[in-house]
């Protein structure tokens, strides 16, 4: 029986499918189909998520099995780094790190981190440009998130939730030790994508490989709708399993997010919206500055203490 050595373990909208992509490109490293399984989150649950689109997404693909979960693995492989990448395994840090510690006590987690409020707004507008997301206005969806959680909505409708990280992080240093948990940010994947993917590369022990300076295109985009008619489109396939099954059998992965890309043009937080979120993740950064020691993006250095010190020790 294969068990996975790693997991991309989060944050949502933080760059993990392109950190994923590039990864796979390299001989040694096995990722999992679907990319998300969501088990370590999810493990042992009865999935019956009730936002809009979640029947039709997330309680159709996740893997709550921990046979069926292993099953997604090959048994026969010369693979050196194998593991998933669901973003949910950081959020429900709780519940998925005693089934890490039980599938494989030697398992590498690595975790991309956002500026929050950049993070909310982009799952935000991701999930309008998939057709799923009722609210017209950030703030207002932000503001319906409490209710959303007591109907039971999935976890990327929580929008300022799901921007909170210290908590999850204490619970994986805590529970696999810093020298198994590796932290990176979007701003490093933006600014140098394979430089990023080099140093995740090593964290797993892996040597460099010339398949990996391949550009990875940008995936998973969020925006607004630029022509909406191949927005409808995009729409209606992401609801019909049928449809959607037939498009991916004679598509690949990236001529499907080339499409995507096009089809959406880039929008930014407000400023009100930013000025009326800011103070709700101050604690928790000053948190996370603290666990996570050496360079950091300005939205996280800024809430270090004046020496620029950290309370943490390199991972």
């Amino acid at each position: 029986m294969t068990v996975p050595n790693f997991v991309i373990a989060g944050a949502a909208r933080s760059g993990t499918t392109a950190l994923a992509e590039g990864l796979r490109t390299h001989p040694q490293v096995f990722i999992t189909a679907p990319k998300e399984p969501h088990y370590f989150g999810l493990h042992g649950k009865r999935l019956d998520f009730r936002g809009p689109g979640d029947a039709a997404t997330i309680n159709r693909v996740a893997v709550t099995d921990r046979q069926a979960y292993l099953d997604l693995y090959p048994r026969e492989h010369t693979f050196a780094a194998l593991g998933d990448g669901s973003v949910s395994t950081l959020y429900y840090a709780d519940h998925a790190a005693p089934e890490i510690l039980t599938v494989n006590p030697r398992m590498r987690v690595v975790v991309l981190l956002r500026e929050p409020i950049d993070r909310a707004f982009s799952s935000y507008s991701y999930m309008r440009a998939r057709g799923f997301e009722p609210a017209e206005d950030f703030l207002a969806a932000v503001a319906d998130e409490p209710r959303r959680k007591d109907e039971h909505w999935h976890h990327l409708w929580h929008y300022a939730s799901m921007s909170h990280y210290a908590r999850q992080l204490s619970t994986l240093y805590e529970a696999l030790g810093r020298e198994q948990v590796g932290v990176w940010f979007y701003d490093d994947m933006a600014t140098d994508y394979e430089g990023t993917v080099r140093s995740v590369l090593r964290f797993l022990d892996l040597p460099e490989h010339p398949a990996e300076a391949v550009g990875v295109p940008r995936v998973n985009v969020s925006g607004t709708p630029r022509l909406p008619a191949m927005q409808r489109v995009i729409w209606a396939t992401t609801r019909n399993e049928l449809l959607r099954s037939s498009v991916k059998r004679v598509t690949s992965f990236r001529f499907r997010e080339r499409v995507r890309r096009k089809s959406l043009r880039s929008t930014n937080v407000a400023t009100e919206a930013r000025t009326a979120m800011q103070d709700r993740f101050t604690t928790d950064l000053r948190e996370v500055a603290r666990l996570v020691d050496g360079p950091a993006p300005p939205w996280l250095a800024l809430h270090r203490p004046a020496d620029g010190s950290s309370g943490g020790e390199a991972p």
